[in-house]
């Protein structure tokens, strides 16, 4: 884990999940980044587990909302 003033870099989180779906749901942003749109916060769930927890791979965190 890393942190700043406002930040923190952190391992991805399951309960991250509803975070993460906000964000790549958006067809603007996941398919520019090279993977498909989530359809659903469990699909967002899922690939937090198979792809996002692998090593070195971080959730960045606003401290001010402690959401991703």
């Amino acid at each position: 884990m890393l942190e700043t003033k406002r930040l923190i870099l952190r391992p991805w989180q399951v309960e991250d999940a509803q975070s993460c779906y906000k964000y790549a749901k958006n067809p603007n942003i996941g398919p520019k980044a090279g993977w498909p749109v989530h359809e659903s916060v469990e699909n967002s769930r899922e690939i937090i587990r198979t792809v996002l927890s692998a090593p070195n791979t971080f959730a960045v965190v606003l401290k001010e909302t402690m959401e991703p």
